[in-house]
């Protein structure tokens, strides 16, 4: 037997590197979007700043735990997460409980949620497996929030802001349309961005990185400029780039998550005269799954027949409330259909005639499957919920 020499130790340690390399690099090609890569970069500050918000225990090292342990902000993390654990944290356990057993097998990868806001954590409750969550609004994002560049005073004052923002949603599981732009802010933790930092903090999840972003006239993914800050929805130029935020987390040591939040007006005309490249970019993402909660029944009005029929046309399933997409066009021919909870009318502020939708009234009194555990929508105490999913042929 030839005894081992140092040149065969060294040439097999060079053939086990050789191997590793080629197993990481086929990974890494299997993955071409990069969702399960991490990020070569990170940025600790973005997600300590996102714990601050939170009300999190900071660890040591952070700039920003000897502020934690002032009088103001022992008062704003007592007062957040009280808030967070008497409405939101166990309506939102309730509804991941009766999800198991209803959620859908689906190979989609991508989750849309029009007509969101901020609001990530329903997304993230009902498909907390995507690889990419979509959602937009009215509001700008605003800038990215950095607590680690800010004095005490901005802190405070960014804090009470957040505070005042997150108001509604707390309380119950909506957020007020009427108002919104009014209470956020483009600068401060009271923004779009702000916001979710703190969803994604108080749901346990960590921050890798943020970064601004536009959708551009090719309908691809840009980085984000400064001219993006001066975007009207009210007043945009034609032809504009879609302004907005790109979001990298994770839970635990799970795999990697990002988030994508773009400001714009989705009514046909605005689509068509202003942001004619923004649909395009959705329907490359399908087939997607589609959360719809507290859309403001804008799909009722065939004004908005761009984006109900992007929907219709790319989505596998679809969940929604009775503000989502009318029933008659979830035809027994193309969806499998099934009804939860209880409805009666819309909540008075959108009980018009053409809302009340008497063939939803019906089909959910023939079929429902029984009342849920939760709040869903805008009817907070007797909720409905509409799963759709798209029949292979």
């Amino acid at each position: 037997m030839r005894h081992s020499t140092k040149s065969d130790r060294i040439a097999r340690l060079l053939a086990i590197i050789l191997t590793l390399t080629f197993f990481c690099r086929c990974s890494a090609e299997k993955n071409p979007a990069g969702t399960n890569v991490i990020p070569a970069k990170t940025n600790p500050a973005l997600n300590e700043t996102a714990m601050f918000l939170a009300g999190k225990e900071l660890p040591a090292s952070s700039t920003l735990s000897a502020v934690t342990r002032e009088q103001w902000y022992k008062n704003y993390r007592a007062d957040i997460t009280g808030a967070w654990a008497k409405f939101q944290k166990p309506n939102l356990a309730r509804m991941a409980d009766w999800w198991t057993a209803k959620k859908p097998r689906t190979d989609s990868k991508t989750v849309f949620y029009p007509f969101s806001g901020p609001d990530i954590m329903n997304a993230l409750t009902l498909f907390p497996d995507g690889d990419l969550y979509i959602l937009f609004g009215l509001e700008h994002p605003g800038r990215i929030p950095d607590a680690t560049t800010m004095n005490d005073r901005e802190k405070h004052a960014g804090l009470v802001g957040l505070r005042k923002s997150l108001g509604t949603i707390l309380n119950v599981n909506f957020f007020r349309t009427i108002g919104m732009a009014e209470d956020l802010g483009n600068a401060s933790f009271n923004s779009i961005t702000g916001i979710l930092f703190y969803f994604l903090s108080v749901n346990d999840y960590t921050i890798i990185d943020a970064r601004r972003i536009a959708v551009d006239a090719q309908s691809s993914i840009a980085d984000g400029i400064p001219s993006d800050d001066s975007y009207n929805w009210q007043n945009p130029a034609p032809g504009s780039r879609v302004p907005g935020i790109e979001i990298t987390f994770r839970k635990g040591n799970g795999r990697v998550q990002k988030l994508q939040y773009f400001n714009l007006n989705i009514i046909d005309m605005a689509l068509r005269t202003y942001s004619p490249h923004f649909m395009p970019y959705i329907e490359s993402k399908g087939p997607f799954v589609t959360v719809i909660k507290s859309a403001s029944y804008t799909m009722h009005n065939d004004r908005f027949t761009i984006i109900r029929g992007t929907i219709l046309s790319k989505s596998n399933f679809i969940v929604e409330d009775d503000s989502g997409i009318p029933i008659r066009y979830l035809t027994a021919d193309t969806w499998k259909v099934q009804y939860h909870g209880y409805f009666n009318l819309p909540v008075p502020l959108f009980n018009e005639p053409q809302l009340r939708q008497p063939d939803l009234k019906e089909a959910v009194k023939n079929n429902s499957t029984g009342d849920l555990p939760f709040s869903y929508g805008y009817n907070v105490v007797k909720s409905v919920l509409i799963t759709a999913e798209k029949i292979k042929k």
